[in-house]
């Protein structure tokens, strides 16, 4: 069977007429090149720097005040009810408007004001668990309204020529982020005494995150982005809605690789849902340690993710199917260690082989979709999100009857079969 083709693979963001100019970087580093590349990627940093922080103490004081995997799974599982409804409808928002940016400001607006009012409900001594329920509620919105536009303004800024590198460095962001931010939240929680049910240290936390906040937008006001003029007259928002979903099923490559995404996160983002736990009960890891589980993943996946941005365009399936292999394999012996240092190197290995899976998942699919569809899918990308969120609620209440050692133990033991499966179909391996 003939492979797809990539539309669009040559497009460059060089002048016509004009000879192509020799890199001046590592091509590691390439899309550093581009100004507006740098602007953009300073507004990830910082936005990922505060996304990763709320990774630690957003578990870390649900489970403080109730103590409960089922509660961990409930907060988690509002959020993804929201983006069933949110992350197909900012799909069609992303291909409709002319500055994607604006779409991305509004939801950092709307992360500040959340942040600061966590923050004063802690400090005025009132915050339960209603409130932190609403508060993932709030922030699914605002997360489901900006990841469209967000992963659809990389190709905006980059073009495709230049996207792997784009995407792998965005993600070498994050893992920076992740490593360092979650151990300094961790850090400064237990530092002013944080823990066995005393949650006032977290207030400082969510201060931290408002500021990061605030300088992404005002470093993502410095990328300049022409106006995208929309191709043809659009319809309605359920019509653009629609036709977003069926060119996904008439399209079998993307039909395939978000199936196969679906699967993959599904297998391997349930270690870190149940990772407050996990600490507490199976490792016996205070709120400092916790956080630097949550970092130390994050060592591999900026390994990782920048071995991916120094790939060239081709072998990209068969890359991601590897990181998939690592990282089944790995997650299947942490769910058998109880050992603190132990299980913290086995997540760094966790984390190399999920910054292949995140990079290239999310790069095949943008490689193969058409610009007028980019949005939706891209939205229904994050759809897949959602549906996650929602099934990590039975899943939790399995691991109050199991433990939290089986419940991962069983996802990544279905990864890796999964991988095999995957390897024997020619149509998704030999992707490039």
């Amino acid at each position: 069977m003939m492979m797809p083709v990539p539309p669009n693979t040559t497009e460059s963001k060089t002048e016509p007429g004009a000879l192509p100019q020799p890199s001046r970087l590592p091509k590691t580093f390439e899309a550093f090149e581009d100004r507006n590349f740098r602007w953009f990627f300073c507004s990830l940093f910082c936005n990922f720097s505060s996304m990763n922080m709320q990774m630690f103490v957003r578990g870390w004081l649900v489970f403080e005040v109730t103590g409960s995997y089922e509660a961990l799974g409930w907060v988690t599982a509002v959020g993804g009810l929201v983006g069933l409804i949110a992350a197909p409808l900012a799909g069609v928002v992303a291909d409709r408007v002319k500055q994607k940016k604006q779409i991305i400001q509004i939801s950092q607006i709307l992360n500040v004001i959340i942040a600061l009012g966590i923050a004063w409900l802690i400090h005025i001594d009132v915050l339960d668990f209603t409130h932190l329920l609403i508060g993932s509620i709030l922030q699914a919105v605002a997360m489901n309204l900006m990841m469209p536009a967000r992963q659809a303004l990389t190709k905006d800024v980059v073009g495709l020529s230049r996207l792997t590198n784009a995407i792998a460095l965005s993600s070498s962001g994050m893992n920076t982020a992740r490593l360092m931010l979650p151990g300094i939240a961790g850090g400064l929680v237990a530092a002013f005494g944080g823990g066995s049910g005393y949650i006032e240290p977290a207030k400082w936390v969510y201060l931290v995150m408002a500021g990061l906040y605030v300088l992404a937008m005002v470093t993502l006001v410095k990328v300049r982005i022409a106006d995208i003029e929309q191709q043809g007259p659009m319809g309605s928002i359920m019509s653009e809605l629609s036709s977003g979903f069926v060119y996904v099923f008439r399209t079998p490559v993307i039909l395939m690789l978000l199936a196969t995404n679906f699967l993959m996160v599904f297998f391997s983002l349930t270690y870190f849902m149940l990772l407050p736990g996990f600490a507490k009960q199976v490792l016996d890891a205070g709120p400092d340690r916790l956080g630097y589980l949550i970092s130390i993943s994050g060592l591999g996946s900026l390994i990782g993710s920048l071995w991916v941005a120094s790939m060239p365009n081709k072998n990209r399936a068969k890359v991601l199917l590897a990181g998939g292999l690592i990282l089944g394999l790995s997650l299947m012996a942490f769910a058998m260690s109880t050992n603190y240092w132990l299980s913290m190197a086995l997540l760094t290995i966790v984390g190399l082989g999920q910054a292949a899976r995140m990079s290239l998942s999310n790069v095949l699919i943008q490689a193969y979709v058409d610009d007028e569809f980019r949005g939706r899918v891209m939205s229904i990308y994050m759809l897949e999100m959602s549906f996650l969120s929602v099934s990590i609620y039975p899943i939790s209440v399995l691991t109050e009857i199991f433990g939290p050692q089986w419940t991962v133990g069983v996802s990544g033991f279905c990864l890796v079969g999964l991988v095999a499966v995957l390897w024997k179909i020619p149509a998704y391996r030999d992707l490039d």
